[in-house]
């Protein structure tokens, strides 16, 4: 029998970085780490076995930071200004476009809508293979590629 605990030694990591592609600061991945382990410990039972373990974990990560983002965004103008580059040695200019483009790339994510959203996040930054992400939503593999797809248009529409 599987305790929470070994799935936590096994899930954590890539959980972990999953979170830190989403959020792009450590201290953030690791709050988000937190609650979406003390979400699957309380909801369980709500695990179906339709997708892989990870991928039922990488959305409740997902959920987290959504709903955390909308948070920001109501308390806060300011939202994401304190994302971590990994080059800190880069010129100022170059932080600043780095900064920029992070922030309209992450507003044109939080803009796409559902499933577009979800799936483009989960496939890109989650890792998922899209059979598993069709798997949870009770589609096909194929439905779940034409929706990358145009999530991935939907976004170089918005981003050009």
């Amino acid at each position: 029998m599987t305790t929470f605990q070994d799935i936590y030694r096994v899930y954590g990591k890539p959980v972990y970085r999953f979170l830190l592609k989403l959020t792009g600061s450590s201290d953030q991945a690791e709050e988000l780490l937190q609650e979406t382990f003390y979400q699957a410990f309380l909801h369980i039972e709500r695990f179906k076995g339709r997708c892989s373990v990870y991928t039922w974990l990488c959305q409740i990560g997902k959920n987290a930071w959504l709903k955390e983002c909308k948070r920001r965004q109501r308390f806060d103008t300011r939202a994401w200004e304190e994302f971590e580059f990994a080059d800190g040695n880069a010129p100022p200019e170059e932080a600043a476009i780095r900064k920029e483009e992070y922030r309209r790339v992450r507003q044109a994510v939080l803009a796409l809508e559902e499933p577009y959203q979800e799936v483009f996040v989960m496939h890109t930054f989650g890792g998922v293979p899209l059979k598993e992400i069709a798997a949870e939503h009770e589609k096909s593999e194929s439905w779940a590629r034409v929706t990358y797809m145009r999530a991935r248009k939907l976004l170089a529409d918005k981003l050009l």
